[in-house]
């Protein structure tokens, strides 16, 4: 940690860059020279002043892009705020970016786009200062872990300089998630702390401590009428004669988004603070943060998300003027994906029929597209776990009783990297920084108690071994268990490259001091949010091991999170990314940090980032072409990723879900088979039929990929095909009959062209043909098979390699699309399969066979043949949704999902 003169240093030099500076970076020489400059009067040891520079550098070449947003160009809205920008104070919104800038050591090019992107979204609210009556509904569409908390807070700031008298955030539906809310509000946007100003008239003295940017300037006050310690409670505003009406600034309520405090609430805002009519004549913003975290298949009914938003529309209502912003990390939120139609989509009072904003993180963010992405930056940064070795420790769709007798190897490594990069950091001088690690393996409490008893155990062992024995030489020391294991992982990690010491000088310096702080503790509803009480410890930074669940997976902030140990086998869109709490900003260590995970979830991660990728691509596309939100809730639904999303939402009732899915301008795949050997034999039968049939039904074409062509293939032969090949249930997205049925009926699509692409097996593979035998080099693709199912791994869920969708067109065309794809989405380096699907080339169908690979350390599985024959499905499109009707059978699905995965661990206990 740098000493106080430093920190004090580094800030002077932030200021005085951002201030001369405020548009573009200084170079490296001016920098150099500005720091050097302040440094005369800041005498600082060489080894802290360059940490202090080299955060400043890392700090100055962050940048972040304005979004990009689609609105509803037939409402009676009218921008308001840039005509009235000259009129207004806009006092909270100033504070704030000069504690973003001189504290939080933020660079003005940074500021500058968040203030053009608030302004943006605050000019799509209704405005408070005008005479009418009027509703507004909006989204933000945002990354996980990403900074939409900021996005808000600015939001918050801007819209109380503008007239808005009443700002309620819900946060989530956990206290300790309000309680995490609360405190960031209170440090950047109220300025005081809350803890101290609500309590019961006469249980203690209420004080005015600021904080934040209340340090900054304290002239105005924000009313706060929830606080750390307490939720929205009546009593405590009607003890203190707490009213909406003798209050001059705006007022504050952070609650969570559960049925009696929204309840309550609303009652509160009635009795006390509306007119003869009932309402209210005060602008209120309310901002739902995870608007779609509310479980759709909660049993509690205080969480039930039918009773949730009917008591937000009810508040909403109760003023004559308010403004509904929902936050979510995931475009497949269920405000577009549950309702039963399309018209009872549009239909409800919170669809965001007025705008839909999406984010573009900081530079610095290491997200989705940096881990899991096609070009990933930090793919080195996951490890994967071994499924079955895990499995034998905690099976899927394990029980509340499940004995937890020792823990899985990897996690034992897992745990021992944490260790150790506790020391480097600290080597680093980040010796007051709060450090994390996630273990997130089972949503029971009971397990989870289980899993924290045995780390233990096993971190006190370690602790004290090396308490007793990391002063002895190193030969000697490596005698013992605990530190031989260590240095295992030390020299497997190549932590000696990256820390720049040798393991001897790490264990005799700076193992001991770095792990005695570290502690073990269980996060879930039982523990609340004094579990990870980061703030108790702001000296010296809390060092700790976090068990959990569902806990750990809505919108939770683990500071300092370094290492993360992963295994839940949900294939939930946004379940899965909620609990990517690993996404974020790595200061300093985004070298270090890893995660633990199965292979099966790393495909899926890869799959989800594309996917949403694919929607979020759409707003662009909307966008130029003057689209609205209801365009784009009809695009969620019909995706065929949404029927994943779908499926959960309906499981408890097991009923059959019926949905029109769009199927032009994708690519669809069947990368999950059942393993089934009369399947598998069924489905080879088909495939070499089908073959066998293309010389005679169509003509070989020579094209510029690696495979064979044939064209002209009537559609007759590719329904029969589909209706023939059965895949998996649970691959929701490849519905054979449902595209057989669309095709058979579609008037277009007649004539198609079929591709074989080659692969990179060594032996030569013959088909039967028409005209006789075709020899092909099969494609390579490592196979599990687990529970009657067949998986394609390591290709985020696909079948073929990217870019197969070129198959047949000219280089031309292929530039022509990449140039379409590329002026759209200018930042996108990867161009999608989708792109090169257009709309005037010919239906394309892939036939893969693929050359089975499974791991060597293992035996063979014998239900995983050597040749597996798998399909793909492009057709072409040009925007305009044609869809099919898919069916997804909620019986035979049932087993591959894990029913109560989206409950909160009280409720599992």
């Amino acid at each position: 940690m740098l000493s106080q003169a430093a920190q004090m240093l580094e800030r002077f030099i932030s200021v005085a860059v951002n201030t001369k500076y405020p548009d573009a970076p200084p170079s490296e020489d001016e920098f150099i020279a500005e720091a050097n400059a302040l440094r005369a009067a800041f005498p600082i040891p060489d080894e802290e002043f360059a940490q202090v520079v080299k955060n400043l550098k890392a700090a100055l070449v962050i940048t972040m892009d304005v979004g990009v947003y689609i609105s509803n160009k037939n409402s009676d809205h009218q921008s308001w705020l840039p005509g009235r920008r000259a009129e207004i104070d806009f006092y909270y919104w100033n504070r704030f970016k000069r504690y973003l800038e001189d504290v939080k050591g933020w660079n003005t090019r940074v500021t500058a786009n968040l203030e053009t992107v608030s302004n943006d979204i605050v000019d799509l609210f209704g405005d408070p200062q005008s005479s009418k009556q009027w509703q507004r509904r909006g989204l933000i569409l945002g990354d996980v872990q990403s900074g939409k908390t900021v996005n808000y807070t600015a939001i918050c700031n801007k819209a109380a300089d503008t007239g808005y008298k009443v700002i309620i955030v819900l946060a989530g539906t956990m206290e300790n998630l309000r309680m995490q809310t609360q405190k960031r509000l209170d440090k950047e946007f109220a300025g005081r702390l809350s803890k101290d100003l609500l309590r019961l008239k006469g249980k203690q003295e209420v004080k005015n401590v600021f904080d934040g940017v209340g340090k900054i300037d304290s002239t105005k006050r924000i009313s706060a009428f929830t606080s750390v310690l307490y939720d929205f409670n009546t009593s405590i505003l009607n003890s203190n004669d707490l009213t909406l009406k003798n209050i001059k600034e705006p007022a504050l309520f952070v609650v969570k988004k559960n049925k009696s405090v929204l309840r309550n609430l609303e009652s509160w805002l009635c009795s006390n603070n509306a007119d003869n009519s009932g309402k209210i004549d005060l602008p209120l913003l309310l901002i739902d943060d995870e608007a779609d975290n509310a479980s759709v298949n909660t049993r509690k009914e205080e969480e039930d998300p039918t009773a949730i938003n009917a008591a937000i529309r009810s508040i909403l209502n109760r003023f004559y003027q308010a403004t509904y912003l929902g936050i979510t990390a995931t475009p497949f939120a269920n405000i577009f994906i549950n309702p039963e139609t399309e018209d009872d989509m549009v239909g409800d009072d919170l669809f965001p029929r007025d705008f839909i904003y999406v984010l573009s993180p900081p530079t610095n963010y290491i997200g989705a597209n940096a881990m899991f992405g096609e070009e990933a930056k930090y793919d080195k940064s996951i490890m994967k776990i071994d499924s079955e070795e895990i499995e034998c420790f905690f099976p899927f769709k394990h029980k509340k009783d499940l004995p937890v007798d020792d823990l899985p190897p990897s996690l034992f490594e897992a745990m021992g990297y944490f260790l150790l990069t506790n020391a480097v950091r600290d080597i680093r001088g980040d010796i007051k920084d709060h450090r994390s690690m996630l273990i997130n393996v089972s949503r029971f409490t009971d397990v989870q108690v289980k899993i924290r008893e045995n780390i233990i155990v096993w971190l006190e062992q370690v602790k004290s071994d090396v308490r007793n024995y990391a002063a002895w030489d190193e030969e000697q020391a490596l005698q013992i268990h605990s530190l031989n294991v260590l240095k295992q992982i030390w020299d497997k990690h190549r932590l000696e490259d990256i820390a720049g010491v040798s393991w001897r000088t790490l264990q005799m310096e700076y193992l001991h001091k770095a792990i005695s702080p570290i502690e073990v503790r269980a996060v879930n509803q039982k523990t609340g949010a004094a579990s990870l009480n980061y703030d108790a410890h702001e000296e010296n930074g809390l060092r700790v091991i976090a068990v959990g669940g569902n806990s750990l997976s809505r919108g939770l902030t683990l500071e300092g999170l370094c290492t993360s140990y992963f295994y839940r086998n949900s294939q939930m869109y946004d379940t899965l990314l909620q609990m990517a709490r690993w996404f974020g900003y790595r200061p300093n260590y985004s070298d270090l940090f890893k995660v633990w995970m199965s292979a099966d979830v790393i495909d899926w991660y890869g799959y989800i980032t594309a996917a949403a990728n694919e929607l979020k691509d759409e707003i662009s596309r909307m966008n130029k072409h003057n689209l609205t939100p209801r365009d784009f809730g009809l695009k969620v639904r019909q995706d065929p990723n949404s029927l994943i999303v779908t499926a959960r939402n309906k499981m408890r009732t097991a009923t059959q879900v019926s949905r029109p899915i769009s199927v032009t301008g994708k690519l669809l795949e069947t990368p999950r088979l059942k393993s089934k050997p009369d399947v598998l034999a069924a489905n080879e039968r088909a495939f070499k039929l089908f073959v066998a049939s293309l010389d005679s039904a169509g003509s070989r074409r020579d094209v510029e990929q690696n495979g064979l062509m044939w064209s002209g293939i009537h559609k007759d032969l590719i329904v029969e095909l589909l209706y023939s090949f059965e895949t998996h249930p649970w691959h929701m997205s490849f519905q054979g009959k449902a595209l057989a049925e669309y095709i058979e009926k579609n008037p277009g699509f007649v004539e198609w062209d079929v591709f074989i692409p080659f692969g990179s097996d060594s032996v030569e593979f013959e088909l039967e043909g028409a005209n006789g035998v075709i020899t092909l080099k099969r494609e390579k693709r490592y196979v599990e098979e687990a529970n009657g199912m067949i998986k394609v791994m390591g290709t985020k869920v696909r079948v073929g390699s990217g870019g197969c969708t070129k198959a047949g067109l000219t280089s031309d065309q292929i530039k022509a699309a990449e140039d379409s794809f590329r002026q759209l989405h200018p930042d996108r380096k990867n161009v999608p399969d989708s792109a090169y699907l257009i709309g005037d080339r010919k239906p394309l169908l892939m036939l893969h066979v693929l050359k089975s690979t499974q791991n060597e350390d293992e035996p063979a599985n014998p239900k995983i043949p050597d040749t597996l024959y798998a399909i793909g499905l492009g057709l072409p499109g040009n925007g305009e949704i044609e869809a099919a009707n898919y069916v997804v059978n909620m019986v035979e699905v049932s087993n591959w999902m894990d029913i109560d995965d989206d409950e909160d661990d009280d409720d599992v206990i």
